[in-house]
C-alpha cells in the first residue's frame, strides 16, 4: 500500500493538531485545578500558575505529578 505525499502531509497536520488540542486541554485542566485547590496558600497557588504559564507543558505535567499531592497547610 502506497500513500501519496498529500495524504501523509494531511495525516501529519491532523496529528499535530490533535497533539496541540491535547496539550491545551492538559494546561487548561491544570490551571483550573490549581485555582480550585483549597489546600494551597495564595503564594503557592501563584507560583504554580506562573509555572504553568511560563513553561506550559512542563508546568502542567509537574502539577499533575506532584503539585496536587503536596500538603502545604
Amino acid at each position: 500500500m502506497q500513500f501519496s505525499a498529500d495524504t501523509i502531509e494531511l495525516a501529519a497536520v491532523a496529528l499535530a493538531g490533535l497533539a496541540a488540542v491535547g496539550a491545551a486541554g492538559l494546561i487548561g485542566a491544570a490551571l483550573v485545578q490549581i485555582v480550585r485547590a483549597v489546600h494551597l496558600r495564595a503564594a503557592a497557588r501563584t507560583k504554580w500558575v506562573l509555572a504553568v504559564v511560563c513553561a506550559p507543558l512542563f508546568g502542567a505535567i509537574a502539577w499533575f505529578a506532584i503539585g496536587n499531592r503536596l500538603d502545604t497547610e
